[in-house]
């Protein structure tokens, strides 16, 4: 199911780690206990591919958080996002 939600992401660069917001829509698919598969539907921020935590605000209030283990572009141009939580 697609929800509509809030991500708040860090990225470093060489003046230290810098937070980014984007409300977006993704699909989260449990893939084992303690990570998640998170689709980024596109479009996304040009630079999330390279965010390295995550806090995602669902549209119900609750919040995941996590850190970003892999990410890759789709051919569909979604964003793949593996999160350990």
């Amino acid at each position: 199911m697609t929800d509509h939600v809030r991500l708040i992401y860090l990225n470093d660069t060489l003046l230290g780690p810098i937070a980014k917001t984007v409300d977006c829509d993704l699909l989260i698919t449990p893939i084992k206990p303690g990570a998640l598969q998170v689709q980024v539907l596109s479009p996304e921020p040009d630079d999330l591919h390279k965010a390295h935590s995550l806090t995602i605000t669902l549209s119900s209030g609750e919040r995941l958080n996590g850190t970003v283990a892999h990410a890759r572009k789709l051919e569909n141009a979604d964003l793949e996002l593996q999160i350990d939580v």
